[in-house]
Order: structure tokens, then C-alpha cells, then sequence
């Protein structure tokens, strides 16, 4: 007889059954949580790399090339240079000199006029009657005068009777001339800048005024006038200049002028400098300068831009060298003299400056050699692979210099 054991097969597999009964999720995590640790890691990936780069050591950009030059010796000259504004040397601004109304204006602007062409006439019949009385006052006063004689006036009598005919001379004399007056006529030969008049308008007497040559009283201004009439032969340039130049400046310098206006070589002389300063904008003080052109110039224009380089000063025999090669080292004024391809440092005496050329006064001679270094950006772009871009035409553009004057460098502005 065959007795079972219910627990043999139950206690047989009972590990197996255990080992299947643990929890799966005790050693996987979800998807949401693989995401959020990957975007950490990515996330401190990044922080390193970038702290890497903000604290590597920095690299020297920078290259440095040397040119040699040598000293000279030639006329070198100093110059002042100003933007101005161009206007005629001889222009009227004509006004009526009496009171009425306008009756005809007889030019327009942009018409050429000679001397004592009409411009405009007001009515004048006002004008006529007091010609008229003042012509009978001054026959009554000479018959006064002669009764005077006749009666054998005193001498209180006849003085005041000879006053009386004076005085209607001058009164008939004066309504003469306010009947001249109603015709207008311009004081120069020219062009009509402007006409601010038109028939039937009513103007008041405030005379005329001129520049140059051409007027002697001062009563208005082009803005204000009826009539603006120019010489378009003569011309000047206004502006100013700072008062660092203002010394160097006196009439009758040489000034050379360029404009947009014109392809013509234009040259002039200083006719004056102001010595009464103007405040600009930025608080300063600036001077008034006067350039007359020489020649007659009849394709300029009024209020046309020019500029202006006036000749201060030509100094023969200078000895030179670029300002470029010039630096201040323990406060000494040197430059780097080359001798047998041996570049040695020398202390040099300057003097004048002349823009981009500095004096030598001791320390070199004509012919020798010295060396500027330049400092340009390294690049490996191609907008900065032309390596000779740097010493076409004087010291080339784009480049910075190591050198210049000193501070303490004499001489003027070399403009």
C-alpha cells in the first residue's frame, strides 16, 4: 500500500515559487524617471563644458609686424583746415525806402539785372502832391524873404526869413527824393537772389542795406529783404575755426578750397579772423574766419559747403621721420633704429609735428633707418589674409601703431 505525501511536490518547488513571487518594480524604473536623469546628465555636461571655456587661459590674438623707414629731410608745412559755407562778396539786400502799395514788380528770381534796374514801383500820387506843397511852401518863403528886404527888415527878421526858405528848400529836396524812391532800383549789377513783393502788396519804408562794396547801411538782412541781389562773380567762404588754431592764423594767408559744386582748382586768402569768440553747442568757443577765393567763379552757388586748408607756416630742411615711430619709453622720446639688420632703441630730440611726420632735431640723420611695428588682429578669415594690405600708401589703413608722439610733443596740430 502506497501511502502519498501530499507536501513532497509544494516543498520541491517552493524556491522557485518564492523567487517568481518578488515585486518586478523593486529593480526597473519608468520611463518619465530615465528622462528626467538623462536631462540631468545633459544638463551638468553642459555647465562643465562651459565652465571649461569661461576659465581656459586666453590666447594672444594679436600679431605684430615690423616696416623700416628711413629719415628725410625736405620742406615740410603746417595747415589749418575748416568747413564753411560759400556766399557772394557782394550782395544788396533792397528795400523801398517810402511807404505805399506795391504797383509792379518788374523782375523775378534768377534774373540777371545791372546797376539801377527797376525792380518794383509803389503808387506814388501821394508822393507827388507833397512835391507839389512843398514847392508852394518854398515860394511863399522866398516871398517872404523879400518883403522882409523890401520893409527893410531887421536883421532878426531877415535871419528868420532865410531860415524859413531853407528849410522849405530842404523839405521840397526830401519830397523829391521819397518820389525817386517809389521806383526801385537795384544798387549792383547781379542776379536776383529772391523776390518777397507781389502787386498790390503795401510796404513800409526801411531803406536798404548791402555787403562788400555793395551798400552802406545795415537796416536789413537777406531774410527780411524784398528784394536780394547778388554778384555771382566774387565769391567768400565763412566758418570758424577753434582757439587752438586761432594763433597761427592772420589775413593774407594761402588757403586752398574744395567743393562738391565745382571740378575747378580753387585757391583764396584769408581776408580776416574774428578775435571775438562764439560758443558752439557743445560749450566751445569757436572764432569767425573770412576766406576771399581768387577769380571770378560764376558756376558757385550761395550756401554751398567748402573746405578750407590754409597754409600756417612752410619749414625747408626738415629732417623727419613717420610719427608712427616715435613712442615714450622711461620717459624718454625714442625710436627703433636699424643698423645692419641690428635694431638697437635711440633717444631722439623731436620738434614740429607736420600730421603723420614728427621733426628730428637730434638723435638721426638724413638716411637712416628706423623701424614701425604695427599691431594688427590674428585672424584666419579671409577678410584678413592680405598681408600686404598694411604699408600701401603712408602707414596703411586698418592698422594700429605702437609708436606716436609723446604726450609732451611740441609743434602744432600738423592738420
Amino acid at each position: 500500500m502506497t501511502t502519498e505525501n501530499p507536501q513532497a511536490p509544494e516543498s520541491s518547488t517552493a524556491p522557485e515559487n518564492q523567487a517568481r513571487a518578488l515585486p518586478r518594480g523593486r529593480f526597473r524604473m519608468s520611463a518619465k524617471k530615465w528622462l528626467v536623469l538623462g536631462l540631468a546628465v545633459v544638463l551638468l555636461a553642459g555647465v562643465g563644458v562651459g565652465t571649461w571655456f569661461l576659465l581656459k587661459p586666453k590666447t594672444n590674438t594679436s600679431a605684430s609686424t615690423s616696416r623700416t623707414v628711413q629719415v628725410t629731410k625736405g620742406t615740410q608745412t603746417m595747415t589749418v583746415s575748416f568747413d564753411g559755407t560759400l556766399s557772394p562778396r557782394k550782395q544788396s539786400n533792397v528795400n523801398f525806402g517810402v511807404s505805399g502799395t506795391v504797383t509792379s514788380v518788374k523782375v523775378k528770381a534768377g534774373q540777371k539785372v545791372t546797376k539801377g534796374k527797376k525792380l518794383a514801383t509803389v503808387d506814388d500820387a501821394d508822393l507827388q502832391d507833397a512835391v507839389d506843397l512843398a514847392k508852394a511852401n518854398l515860394t511863399t518863403a522866398r516871398a517872404n524873404l523879400s518883403d522882409v528886404y523890401d520893409n527893410s527888415g531887421s536883421s532878426a527878421a531877415i535871419t528868420s526869413a532865410k531860415a524859413q526858405v531853407s528849410s522849405a528848400k530842404a523839405a521840397l529836396a526830401q519830397a523829391n527824393t521819397n518820389l525817386g524812391d517809389a521806383v526801385l532800383r537795384s544798387p549792383i549789377s547781379g542776379t536776383v537772389a529772391s523776390v518777397s513783393l507781389e502787386d498790390g502788396d503795401t510796404v513800409t519804408g526801411s531803406g536798404s542795406s548791402g555787403s562788400g562794396s555793395a551798400g552802406t547801411s545795415t537796416t536789413s538782412t537777406a531774410s527780411t529783404a524784398q528784394f536780394v541781389v547778388i554778384s555771382t562773380s566774387t565769391w567768400k567762404l565763412e566758418g570758424s575755426v577753434g582757439s587752438a588754431d586761432l594763433a597761427s592764423l592772420k589775413a593774407g594767408q594761402a588757403v586752398a578750397i574744395t567743393t562738391d559744386a565745382t571740378t575747378d582748382k580753387l585757391t583764396g586768402t584769408v581776408a580776416s579772423v574774428g578775435i571775438v569768440a562764439t560758443s558752439t553747442s557743445d560749450g566751445a568757443a569757436t572764432f569767425p574766419i573770412v576766406i576771399n577765393l581768387a577769380g571770378a567763379h560764376k558756376d558757385l552757388y550761395s550756401g554751398t559747403t567748402a573746405s578750407a586748408v590754409i597754409t600756417t607756416g612752410s619749414y625747408p630742411d626738415v629732417l623727419t621721420v613717420p610719427t608712427a615711430a616715435i613712442r615714450t619709453e622711461n620717459s624718454r622720446t625714442v625710436v627703433a633704429k636699424v643698423t645692419n639688420n641690428t635694431t638697437t632703441t635711440t633717444e631722439v630730440t623731436i620738434g614740429k609735428v607736420f600730421g603723420s611726420y614728427t621733426e628730428i632735431k637730434s638723435g638721426l640723420a638724413e638716411g637712416d633707418s628706423v623701424q614701425i611695428t604695427f599691431t594688427r588682429p590674428s585672424s584666419t578669415s579671409s577678410s584678413s589674409s592680405n598681408s600686404g594690405g598694411g604699408f600701401g600708401g603712408g602707414l596703411g589703413g586698418g592698422i594700429t601703431d605702437r609708436g606716436g608722439p609723446p604726450a609732451d610733443a611740441p609743434g602744432g596740430t600738423g592738420r
